[in-house]
């Protein structure tokens, strides 16, 4: 139906030819705003006019032979629900006309009671006030398109009483509930606790029951809308359990390596301690007392002054190799990774005599980060230490290679070796795995007792934030 047509073709049904013939002599004095006039004087001609040609507007009386009533209304309506009607009745019948406009009626007039001029009013106000109806309908329908095909979950509830009203298929799906069943709750009723969560201290989140028994943690925004005549609220809801449970274990990620950092210091003071204490402490008393005997004993000085330089130089390389252990070591950033690693292997399991092969290979982005360079030396250190305290290895071989995007550090020995699954004492294994998280790295430790110990940690180039830990790392035993 096109109403903004020019002109208008206009079906009158009535079976009273006084009326119709003034109705039509109305009509055709508005001139060329009218274009055809239909007539019809009972419902089945004016079902078949509706049928065969373009009807803009139906004036319609509801007494007709074949029809009564609101009968009448709804029966055009069937036959084209596009038109607006206007009902034309007698005053008797105001009351049922009343009711016509309630059944989508656009306006109705009273026989006898009406001229030219209100007929064209009432023509026009119809008009428009169709197009107004066919405007609120689409939106309607957009909104309820919006509405159901949400991929949020949404519903509408009272607020008085929090029920719910309606819900779209999202929420349907989310909550595992039948839509009958749904609209037989309220909010109350999914409720597992009546307050809600708050997380990070401003983050406002409710505890929800599914169907199935199940909790999930939502967080939802409300606002009112009209709806049936009146006012609802309608609520958008956003399931954020996987995103708090991520979080969540991030938090124990973090918690577990800021556990693990402090435990390695602590570790790292008491050996300090210890080696101050049993070694340098004791070698510095040996000193003290030999140089108490050289000043009682004039005849023994120069053995005893001989035998203190020896111990205070004994002093300085203890002092200097725990330096070496705690520092960064200078030939790590002006030498690189591939000397500096060369060289430690030399200076720890040479002394031991224990053979030692490296195969590293200068990896251009392990150079160019001082964090990753840092961290392979520290892990490379921590090993080579737990050789030399624990392993009783007569061989050791080191390996350093890219391979897919991923730095490859391999050390083996032909040790004593170990149950990885057995809990030990020291945190040198434990040190490696947390700085092989910063790059989230896959440590492999292949060992059993009389079989030595084969440590392969993988680490990512394309971290993207190598200074913070965001990923767990995986630890293989074997």
């Amino acid at each position: 139906m096109q109403l903004e047509a020019t002109q208008l073709n206009i079906l009158i049904v009535e079976d009273n030819p006084a009326d119709i013939y003034l109705i039509e002599d109305m009509l055709e004095s508005f001139g060329k705003r009218i274009g055809a006039i239909y007539k019809a004087t009972r419902m089945s001609e004016a079902k078949e006019m509706l049928r065969t040609n373009e009807v803009h507007l139906a004036l319609l009386d509801l007494s007709l032979p074949d029809s009564f009533g609101l009968d009448s209304l709804l029966e055009i309506t069937e036959a084209d629900c596009r038109i607006p009607i206007i009902v034309l009745t007698g005053y008797a019948d105001t009351e049922t006309a009343l009711k016509a406009l309630n059944q989508n009626a656009q306006d109705y007039l009273v026989k006898g009671q009406f001229d030219a001029g209100l007929l064209l009013k009432s023509i026009e106000y119809s008009i428009e006030r169709k197009k107004v109806e066919e405007r609120i309908l689409m939106s309607e329908e957009k909104y309820r398109q919006m509405f159901y095909r949400n991929p949020f979950p949404m519903w509408i509830y009272e607020p008085e009483t929090f029920r719910f009203l309606e819900v779209n298929n999202a929420a349907l799906q989310k909550y595992g509930f039948s839509r009958d069943v749904f609209l037989s709750l309220s909010i109350n009723d999914i409720l597992v606790s009546k307050s809600p969560m708050v997380h990070d201290g401003n983050e406002v989140l409710w505890l929800h029951r599914t169907n199935n028994g199940s909790h999930i943690i939502v967080e939802f925004a409300s606002h009112v809308i009209p709806f049936n005549g009146g006012t609802a609220m309608q609520a958008q809801v956003n399931d954020v359990s996987e995103k708090i449970r991520l979080q969540n274990e991030l938090v124990g990620k973090k918690q577990e390596l800021v556990e693990a950092v402090l435990e390695a210091q602590e570790n790292e003071r008491k050996n300090i301690g210890r080696e101050l204490h049993d070694n340098i402490n004791q070698i510095l008393t040996a000193v003290k007392l030999n140089l108490g005997l050289a000043m009682d004993h004039p005849d023994l000085q120069e053995k005893l002054l001989s035998k203190s330089i020896q111990n205070v130089a004994q002093v300085m390389d203890e002092i200097r190799k725990l330096a070496k252990e705690l520092i960064l070591p200078g030939n790590l950033k002006e030498l690189g990774l591939v000397y500096s690693v060369e060289d430690l292997a030399k200076e720890m399991l040479e002394p031991q005599g224990v053979q030692r092969h490296c195969n590293i290979a200068t990896i251009p982005r392990v150079e160019q980060s001082e964090d990753l360079k840092l961290n392979i030396f520290r892990m490379v250190q921590e090993q080579l230490c737990n050789i030399v305290k624990y392993a009783a290895a007569s061989s050791v071989s080191i390996q350093l290679f890219e391979k897919n995007g991923q730095v490859h550090l391999h050390i083996t020995d032909d040790g004593r070796g170990f149950d990885p699954l057995v809990k030990h004492k020291g945190v040198g294994l434990t040190n490696i795995i947390s700085r092989a998280q910063l790059f989230s790295g896959q440590v492999t430790i292949n060992s059993y007792p009389g079989g030595g110990c084969n440590l392969q940690v993988v680490l990512s180039l394309n971290q993207p934030n190598i200074s913070t830990p965001n990923a767990a790392t995986n630890l293989v035993l074997f």
